[in-house]
């Protein structure tokens, strides 16, 4: 008798990891990995123990018996991210962006389950996507699957005082901005809304924190020459605005992006200097429009040529962000629509995909 898969479907971002909790809500925990054993300066911010993820066997990779911190337990310890920031093949084979994947499969399955068959979805950048040596290694050491006719080997994981068995059977990746598009052509269930949905053309923006991927679909089906990756997302216009920001008041040295990056989330416009509040927006909104105005720049030559048929859609952090900024200035040229939960949507039509695509064998 075969064990049934159990799909779970999640978006490894750089900055953000959305899974769905316990194969209910979406949830979003940060990208983070940290090492636990022979690290002090922890300063954590309530008195709930943290849950060490230790790698026991598998095909990951990863060095056994090694405990380590992630998402929202790494986020609580002050010590340094062991992420791997750089080129995909870097990446790929970084222990911390494995743990992210298996961390959040564990986190996905149903309240009691700690063995499970797994077929696994996921989004890659468009760049990474295109690159068909990271994938291979990618698949290879989630499913340890060494050619398509060999068996998976399972990973054995200890998180907390669990331990758990994950075999992932199968590995289905796609470009992230495809995830937003399909959540208006499928439903929660993975059949098709309407046969002309599928006729529609939309152009896809997902800005991030340091990057930006988009996409021309009709349908899912590719407009030629519209898909690309640009190294720029919120991050840039937090960088910049920082800097406006103390040419202005030079007094605040300390002032980091990650403070102003704040104020951006959560569209605060005041800061304080001298103990008294200032009024920082229009740095803010310079610094919006000039990331916005060079993000554009390296986008619309691939969508000028066909743009006025479809529509723009907006998601990721850094869309919601900067959805006033992009939205002025291509809104004269083409509809533009700031998708609902922008954070959570590409996961959710990844798995909505994945969903189609299983239904249909």
């Amino acid at each position: 008798m075969t064990t049934p898969l159990t799909l779970i479907a999640a978006d490894i971002g750089n900055v953000n990891t959305k899974y769905r909790r316990q194969g209910g809500a979406w949830e979003i925990a940060p990208s983070l990995v940290r090492m636990l054993s022979g690290r002090a300066g922890y300063s954590f911010t309530t008195d709930t123990p943290v849950r060490p993820l230790v790698y026991l066997s598998g095909p990951a990779g990863i060095e056994p018996h090694t405990p380590y911190l992630v998402g929202h337990d790494a986020q609580r310890a002050g010590i340094t991210d062991v992420a791997v920031i750089g080129s995909a093949e870097l990446r790929v084979q970084a222990p911390a962006y494995l743990l992210l994947h298996l961390s959040a499969i564990i986190a996905s399955l149903p309240p009691g389950v700690t063995s499970a068959q797994i077929a696994f979805a996921g989004g890659l950048p468009v760049e990474d996507d295109g690159n068909p040596q990271v994938k291979a290694a990618l698949r290879q050491r989630l499913t340890g699957k060494t050619d398509l006719g060999s068996p998976p080997i399972p990973h054995v994981l200890c998180w907390g005082e669990t331990t758990y068995s994950l075999t992932v059977a199968r590995t289905s990746f796609i470009p992230q901005p495809i995830g937003a598009v399909a959540t208006l052509l499928f439903s929660p269930d993975g059949r098709i809304h309407t046969n002309g949905t599928m006729l529609r053309q939309r152009y896809a923006l997902d800005i991030g924190g340091g990057t930006t991927d988009f996409t021309g679909r009709k349908g899912l089906d590719l407009v030629p020459g519209s898909e690309g990756g640009v190294r720029l997302g919120v991050q840039n216009a937090a960088e910049t605005a920082r800097a406006l920001i103390q040419r202005r008041f030079p007094s605040l040295r300390q002032l980091d992006a990650g403070q102003v990056l704040a104020l951006l989330r959560q569209g605060e416009t005041t800061i304080a200097v001298a103990g008294e509040p200032c009024d920082v927006r229009a740095e803010l909104q310079t610094a919006l429009s000039d990331t916005a105005s060079a993000i554009l720049a390296q986008v619309l030559p691939r969508w000028e040529r066909t743009l006025a048929q479809g529509e723009v859609l907006l998601f990721g952090g850094g869309g919601q962000v900067m959805a006033p900024a992009i939205s002025a200035m291509l809104t004269p040229l083409t509809p533009v629509t700031l998708l609902d939960d922008p954070i959570t949507r590409v996961a959710d039509g990844i798995e909505r995909l994945a969903k189609y695509r299983l239904q249909a064998e």
